[in-house]
């Protein structure tokens, strides 16, 4: 037999089990008990069999009774559970938010930005993925991510972006004979040990522009991946590095930091970009917390066109 009781049925069933009568039970639910009596009997028509006795007491469930409160108990707290899902989801405030982060941000702008949204927000989830520039860019193009800071690509068609442009800054080693100069150029750091990221990074490919534009040369004798790793090596004694003004001045806060950050010219920005898909329009959740992330990157932007903690 097909069961097609209603949700109503089951809250007045419910009330019944919990007040243990039917009068109690129409008063709690602002009812009439002939309201509630008929309710219980469309219930037991559709179910098939007696759901309650009456005794000296008042009202008693019968042994089958028992066992369906049990379902009906979990059936409203899941209806329930659904409502303030899509409560939450309506007012921005349910769903987990996965943000895709570059490497060199991830671990230090993105921190502060998510803090201040959590304060205003603090029942959100997010989630921050960390992995390469191309692979956010793809993942976030595909609906996987639902946003993502990335370093700028040529490639960019299915995504809605929005550029920022931090102005990087040059660490010297310790005890270096630039540190008390007010800015480095590319005759100051000529056949200087010089560690870069790989050749065909951006920062790479403008700092050899620049040298080459004042004859002078860039003499890279360490390569590495990362902002930070370039920072530390730099921290190490073994060069000079061009570094983004967030890994600068996250380095900069360091108990063991040794380096000096000075201002380079021409000036150089690492172009980043923030991104979401143009073909998946971005949740309640994404929405609200966009205007956290652009204001952190802005403020980023500002910052790196000031002198940094550690600068001369």
């Amino acid at each position: 037999m097909k069961i097609r009781h209603n949700l109503r049925q089951l809250q007045i069933f419910q009330e019944v089990v919990r007040t243990g009568s039917l009068s109690k039970a129409a008063r709690r639910l602002e009812l009439s008990q002939p309201a509630v009596s008929t309710a219980i009997a469309n219930l037991e028509e559709e179910v098939g069999f007696l759901l309650f006795r009456r005794n000296h007491y008042g009202t008693e469930l019968t042994a089958e009774a028992q066992h369906l409160a049990e379902g009906v108990d979990k059936v409203l707290a899941s209806v329930k559970h659904l409502g303030e899902l899509s409560e939450g989801l309506r007012q921005g405030q349910a769903g987990k938010l996965t943000l895709g982060c570059m490497p060199g941000l991830s671990p230090t702008a993105m921190p502060q930005i998510m803090a201040d949204y959590l304060r205003d927000h603090p029942d959100s989830q997010l989630s921050l993925q960390t992995f390469s520039s191309t692979k956010i860019h793809d993942w976030v193009a595909e609906g996987q991510f639902d946003l993502g800071v990335i370093e700028t690509q040529d490639d960019l068609h299915e995504l809605e972006v929005t550029p920022y442009r931090l102005r990087m800054h040059v660490a010297l080693p310790p005890e270096s004979p630039l540190a008390r100069r007010r800015v480095i150029t590319p005759k100051d750091l000529h056949d200087r040990p010089m560690i870069t990221l790989n050749e065909h990074h951006q920062s790479t490919l403008k700092l050899r522009d620049a040298f080459r534009a004042e004859g002078a040369r860039c003499r890279a004798v360490i390569e590495t991946h990362l902002f930070p790793s370039a920072i530390s090596l730099v921290n190490a004694g073994l060069g000079h590095a061009l570094v983004d003004p967030v890994s600068a001045d996250s380095f900069l806060k360091r108990r063991d930091c040794r380096v000096t950050v000075v201002p380079f010219e021409p000036a150089i920005d690492l172009e980043i970009a923030l991104i979401t898909s143009r073909f998946h329009p971005p949740s309640r959740h994404c929405q609200r917390f966009l205007p956290y992330l652009e204001a952190g990157l802005e403020a980023w932007q500002q910052h790196s066109r000031q002198p940094l903690m550690g600068e001369a």
